[in-house]
């Protein structure tokens, strides 16, 4: 048996360096996981508190490091056609913003885990529609709702962002329903999408 190992050495040298290789692969293709997942961003929007149109829009941090929230475009699609508007810096506030001052100016720094309260769906699409002058348009005829976040994330040189849209669905009996379209939150995190969302942000300024 001994004298067999050692006619075979070589081949069990060869065999140990190539399993050492491979535990090292694994090993640094988990750091890079790591690493890529502490640099990503991953910012959440979701309903909550009920299901109808006085649930609650929030946006939720849940990257590994902080984040600032610097805009949230909402868009209404009512009658074939969108209107879209930054909800952040949309109306006077008053002196004292009280203790979550981030989710009445729609922007501000969020820690991990930390969350922003946007408001009740119906209240956003009336500011929405109000702000627009929207006059003729009935809240009953809206029958969508998209939000976009955009926000600064660490050292990245462009801002990253997250869109989900919700459609209103009225055909309920104890009233409308506010449904989302995905089950996830679509980050925006390719450098292509993000050009794209630095132009729309650029024109809401």
């Amino acid at each position: 048996m001994w004298q067999w190992f050692l006619e075979h050495t070589q081949v069990f040298s060869v065999a140990l360096s190539f399993a050492m290789l491979i535990v090292w692969v694994i090993y640094l293709q988990l750091l890079l996981v790591q690493f890529r997942g502490t640099k990503r961003s991953t910012i959440l929007i979701t309903r909550a508190a009920g299901r109808g149109m006085r649930s609650r829009c929030l946006v939720t941090n849940m990257s590994s490091q902080p984040l600032y929230v610097s805009s949230l475009i909402a868009t209404v699609h009512v009658r074939g056609r969108q209107i879209e508007l930054a909800l952040t810096d949309l109306r006077e506030l008053p002196g004292d913003l009280g203790e979550d001052p981030r989710s009445l100016m729609g922007q501000g720094s969020l820690a991990t885990g930390q969350f922003m309260n946007i408001g009740h769906f119906d209240d956003i699409v009336a500011t929405l529609l109000e702000a627009n002058d929207e006059t003729d348009v009935q809240m009953d005829e809206v029958e969508q709702f998209d939000l976009t976040v955009v926000a600064l994330y660490a050292l990245e040189d462009m801002p990253v962002g997250a869109t989900r849209s919700f459609h209103f669905d009225r055909n309920v009996p104890k009233g409308p329903k506010v449904q989302p379209l995905s089950i996830e939150t679509d980050q925006i995190r390719q450098r292509k999408r993000r050009k794209e969302l630095l132009r729309k942000t650029q024109q809401h300024l």
